[in-house]
């Protein structure tokens, strides 16, 4: 993707990607697409809604669980489709429902969340089942947005691996004496065949099936319109997003992301706070008007 420099646009100076429209576009929500208070704003509503209008497909591509992603939806309806957690399911926001998910099977799973509980004694568990429950051990408890912790139903038990009943998505791992790389460095070797274990997009790593990430949800969006990876622009801030960074055809990161995420994509935009995403919708906009 061509880049070229673009004048100051409330957070200042950034590259902005030129051509014509992309087919889809997908947008990571915490640290990109919603500002620092949890609020998606009016400018960046009425940028996504002028892109759907010019017809571009829209999708969420975030960590958050479905219940999470739909307070967001909620200010921005034209957009359709939602990748959540981080790949392991995908859902026709329009429609309301689910379209894939992919969970791990029991036996990853068990094995997955024992060799966290060997190899790093304080480690903190939660999981997302496909059923879509979550379930929290008592100190697990890693920092996350006001608004996701004030949507969320959680079921807290003594032992996570003890409450599995079902087809685990994901489990979300939390040691208070490492940080999410760390935990990710100690056990990635140690992951039973089938799984893996990666950022979050919080402050926890998270155990899924192998392959599960949001360029593979996004595929998945893409089959149903007959689109290729090279008609795809996406926006995002966090480890969790480099997959899907370099997976499109344009890729956009906010200048709020760590220095690793901006080297994956083709444009830094405007900090999340500035309305970064309405920043480059509307140069592009402008590109093809």
């Amino acid at each position: 993707m061509n880049t070229a420099a673009a004048g100051t646009a409330s957070g200042g100076s950034a590259s902005m990607p030129r051509g014509g429209l992309p087919r889809l576009a997908a947008f990571d929500v915490d640290g990109t697409l919603i500002n620092r208070h949890g609020v998606l704003t009016e400018r960046t509503a009425a940028a996504l809604r002028a892109l759907t209008e010019a017809g571009v497909v829209a999708a969420l591509a975030t960590g958050r669980p479905w219940p999470q992603a739909q307070s967001v939806l909620r200010r921005a309806p034209s957009v359709s489709y939602a990748v959540c957690l981080n790949g392991a399911v995908v859902m026709d926001a329009v429609a309301g429902e689910q379209i894939a998910d992919r969970a791990m099977t029991h036996i990853e799973a068990i094995e997955a969340a024992e060799i966290a509980r060997k190899l790093m004694p304080d480690v903190r568990l939660g999981l997302d089942l496909a059923d879509g429950r979550h379930v929290w051990e008592h100190d697990f408890g890693p920092a996350m947005p006001a608004d996701l912790l004030a949507d969320i139903s959680v079921a807290r038990v003594d032992d996570a691996l003890a409450a599995v009943d079902g087809p685990v998505l994901t489990w979300l791992v939390h040691a208070p004496s490492s940080d999410t790389l760390t935990i990710i460095d100690e056990l990635a070797p140690e992951m039973p065949l089938g799984t893996e274990i990666r950022p979050s997009g919080l402050d926890m790593a998270e155990i899924a099936a192998a392959g599960v990430n949001k360029s593979a949800g996004l595929e998945i969006i893409c089959q149903r319109y007959g689109i290729d990876a090279s008609e795809v622009l996406v926006f995002g801030d966090g480890l969790n997003d480099i997959d899907m960074l370099r997976w499109a055809g344009q890729a956009v990161a906010m200048s709020n992301a760590p220095p690793e995420v901006q080297a994956a994509a083709d444009v830094v935009a405007p900090n999340h706070h500035d309305d970064g995403v309405a920043a480059v919708i509307e140069h592009v906009l402008e590109g093809v008007s």
